[in-house]
């Protein structure tokens, strides 16, 4: 007599974000984070540093940033004139989020 195999039930995991991820590493700082999360993809991590006011704050590609409004319905136009008045232009407190441009070293660049 065959035995009949059974599946066992998979039981799916929570899947962890990268705001998972940073709430871990800054437990007792509310960082704050662009509310849709179709911009998760443009978080490059956090700003730290020492100034008077020390406030880590979650660091955004900008160009991953424009991206992310262009894929959700603005022409590239619409979605760098929302990033400068909605986004980078908004202060939201003492953890407002900031915005990286990234340089390329030109090949020829010899400094």
């Amino acid at each position: 007599m065959k035995k009949k195999l059974t599946k066992k039930k998979q039981v799916k995991q929570p899947v962890r974000t990268i705001r998972d991820d940073i709430a871990d590493d800054y437990p007792d700082t509310e960082l704050l984070f662009m509310t849709e999360t179709e911009y998760d993809g443009a978080i490059m991590g956090v700003c730290d540093g020492i100034s008077i006011e020390y406030k880590p704050k979650v660091a955004y590609d900008y160009d991953k940033v424009i991206e992310a409004n262009v894929k959700m319905g603005m022409t590239y136009e619409e979605a760098v004139e929302h990033f400068s008045y909605n986004q980078s232009g908004a202060y939201v407190g003492e953890h407002t989020p900031v915005f990286i441009v990234k340089y390329k070293q030109n090949k020829g660049d010899s400094k």
